[in-house]
């Protein structure tokens, strides 16, 4: 690979990656079929042809490891589709085993071309589930068909498959003939195809020299269907089409119905080879060529709204100039407003449009997942079901990539702490197969994600005994449900009772949370024993450009993002309590908790405070609801949110910082990690 170019070998990784994205979720849905049998032909096929545009892929590129493991899959996927071998759970875990090697060689291809895997015992396995298919028996299983021999010639073997498993369905035979248009044969035979897919199968499509009219082409097309004669012969009734059933040598051949009448002279045709037309010559491959998707390296998004970013901040140091020219130049400065109103609509729209290109399908996600669970399930020897729900939801592509490992670790706990065994679960009066849910949806301009299991649940008076014997708690220190169910995030702690290959190391949950926090996210917990967990994990569609709400508190500025902001209000001393020694506003017959953010930051009280009326800046996420007290609101502003770095990694509180058009940064509070702080406990922040 040394004479292939980076751009060349980024493109292999792209269109790879494309390819094993959707063969993913293809394997996935034909998992769900295992255990009622019934298989989609248009899904094997899609499947076959995407193990075998892999193995052209990659040997086109030299990628020896990856085309030789593609092919086997490729020849284990044509066996199942021509009925050799069996779908049954064995095999699906050995498509998902090979599947997963493939992904590990393509990935490690990006790093290094010399990157390699021993693909030896997933060949080894593809090669025992081909070994154990055998061939149909039987001489000619068309025998007593009453078919044209020459019909029955040309047909591949798959297509023989398919014929044998609609004659072993029971279903009725058709012969469909229609004759077409030239300039339009394409679009009119895809559309009889779709009709007679909605009550049948299309076991094939060969060219016919039937055709009477001049400029026109002929069809026929084998279709199984429960419909009878009479039904399908109302379901094609239109000109240049009729119908034949085809029945077993010794009966009575129905009558040919809708005879064709040629509208044009008729003109003699010269008969095609006998074969498939080039429509159904591997067209999942052939469409690629001309889909209208661009695919696009997130870093080249990522420079793209770092330009835009920078427009924004421009934006609004030009903004600021003509408010402070209209003063002495009103003419002038009145021009450059307009304009600059004009700027701000067209950079808004750009804004829009680069987002919308970074949001992707939370099913990307969700799929992987899918492989988790069943994998997981089988190592442990339990049963268990994934039940998926909103995986249309978008959400941006870097946020997708790093919610991967958090979800990963919740899910690995409910198979492993959750879910109980099978014979625990029937003592109990529970479904032999457990259940993990995976729910996602939009709620204004955050993402929730739900991950819940119908297992043994989260002991609470467990969980405090264990904080109290590692020292965490007092054993006298009264907690909520809620308070205890936060000791789970704590480093190091864990309730399992032994160390399992799956979780149990007291790793993990401490990881999820600082991960979603840095999303400016917040994940809660609720729990009943013997009826299951739900983690509920609550992300801001996107951290790229924001709106933000500039405070000020001593002669300090920071931003709060719009997205997280319920409403402002002015409130005067009398009406802040104190309960339990946390100060409260009455808000709407209901009680909001408030958090004095100089008191957070230590910053020195300033003279009467306490007296004087302030400032509540109502933030919520999922269901909670915090008032941060502020000295002032300066407005709102489009902002671009920075990291802080490594250096400053540990510091809580912050998601990170944002540069003003007056040159000046200012840190963007991460209201996420505030709430759980604050409403758990004491929090300090150094600034």
């Amino acid at each position: 690979m040394a004479d292939k170019s980076a751009q060349a070998l980024k493109e292999f990784l792209g269109e790879a990656e494309d390819i094993l994205e959707s063969l993913s979720s293809d394997l996935t849905e034909l998992a769900e079929t295992v255990d009622s049998g019934e298989t989609d032909p248009d899904l094997l096929n899609s499947i076959f042809r995407g193990a075998h545009s892999l193995k052209g892929l990659s040997g086109m590129f030299g990628f020896v490891d990856i085309s030789d493991l593609s092919h086997q899959m490729e020849s284990v996927l044509d066996s199942l589709r021509l009925g050799k071998v069996s779908l049954d759970q064995a095999l699906i875990d050995v498509l998902f085993e090979a599947l997963e090697i493939l992904g590990r060689l393509v990935h490690g291809k990006g790093e290094s071309a010399d990157f390699t895997v021993d693909v030896g015992p997933v060949v080894k396995n593809l090669e025992g589930v081909l070994s154990g298919g055998g061939e149909r028996e039987g001489d000619d299983p068309f025998a007593g068909l009453d078919i044209d021999r020459s019909v029955l010639d040309v047909l591949t073997e798959y297509e023989e498959h398919r014929l044998l498993e609609n004659l072993k369905k029971g279903r009725n035979l058709f012969r469909v003939l229609a004759c077409f248009n030239l300039a339009t044969f394409d679009t009119d035979l895809g559309e009889i195809t779709e009709i007679l897919k909605k009550d049948g199968e299309v076991i094939s499509t060969l060219p016919s020299a039937d055709s009477e009219m001049e400029d026109s082409i002929a069809f026929q097309i084998l279709v199984g269907s429960a419909l009878g004669l009479n039904e399908m012969t109302a379901l094609m009734a239109r000109p240049g089409v009729r119908v034949e059933a085809i029945g077993h040598k010794g009966t009575n051949k129905p009558a040919v119905q809708n005879r064709p009448t040629p509208s044009k002279p008729a003109a003699k045709q010269s008969v095609l080879p006998a074969e498939k037309p080039a429509k159904a010559v591997d067209g999942g491959t052939s469409m690629r060529s001309i889909s209208r998707m661009v695919r696009v390296d997130i870093d080249k998004l990522d420079v793209l709204m770092n330009i835009v970013g920078e427009l924004v901040i421009a934006k609004g140091t030009i903004s600021e100039l003509a408010e402070q020219l209209r003063g002495e130049h009103h003419g002038l400065a009145g021009d450059l407003v307009k304009a600059t109103r004009i700027l701000e609509r067209r950079l808004a729209e750009l804004q829009k449009g680069v987002m919308e290109v970074r949001m992707v399908p939370i099913s990307q996600l969700f799929d992987k997942m899918a492989r988790v669970v069943r994998r997981m399930a089988g190592d442990v020897g339990k049963k268990i079901t994934l039940e998926i729900r909103g995986a249309e939801t978008e959400l941006d592509k870097l946020i997708t990539e790093d919610l991967s490992d958090p979800l990963l670790h919740i899910i690995r706990n409910a198979i492993d702490h959750g879910i109980e065994p099978p014979e625990e679960r029937r003592a109990a009066g529970k479904p032999e197969i457990g259940q993990v849910g995976l729910r996602a949806m939009q709620k204004g301009n955050h993402v929730v994600i739900e991950i819940h299991d119908d297992g043994r649940g989260i002991d609470a008076e467990k969980v405090r005994k264990k904080a109290v014997e590692r020292g965490l708690i007092d054993e006298k220190t009264e907690l909520s449900q809620e308070e205890v169910f936060d000791l789970i995030f704590l480093p190091g702690f864990s309730t399992a009772d032994k160390v399992s290959e799956l979780s149990g190391r007291g790793v993990g949950m401490d990881v999820v949370k600082n991960n979603i926090s840095a999303l400016s996210g917040m994940i809660e917990i609720a729990s009943r024993v013997g009826q299951g967990t739900t983690m509920t994990i609550t992300l801001p569609i996107t951290l790229a450009i924001i709106k933000a709400l500039i405070i000020r508190i001593r002669n300090k500025e920071f931003a709060i993002p719009i997205t997280s902001v319920m409403e402002t209000l002015m409130v005067e001393r009398g009406a802040v309590r104190t309960i339990e020694g946390r100060e409260v506003i009455e808000l709407r017959e209901s009680t909001l908790p408030l958090l004095r953010l100089s008191r957070v930051f230590q910053f020195a009280p300033t003279e009467n405070e306490e007296s004087k009326p302030c400032f509540v800046v109502v933030v919520g996420m999922a269901d909670k609801r915090l008032g941060l007290v502020v000295d002032e609101l300066l407005g709102q502003q489009d902002v671009v949110i920075k990291p802080l770095g490594n250096i400053l990694s540990f510091v809580r509180g912050f998601a990170g910082a944002a540069e003003m058009g007056n040159r000046k940064t200012i840190l963007v509070l991460d209201v996420g990690s505030l709430m759980s702080e604050s409403l758990r406990g004491e929090l300090t922040v150094h600034v």
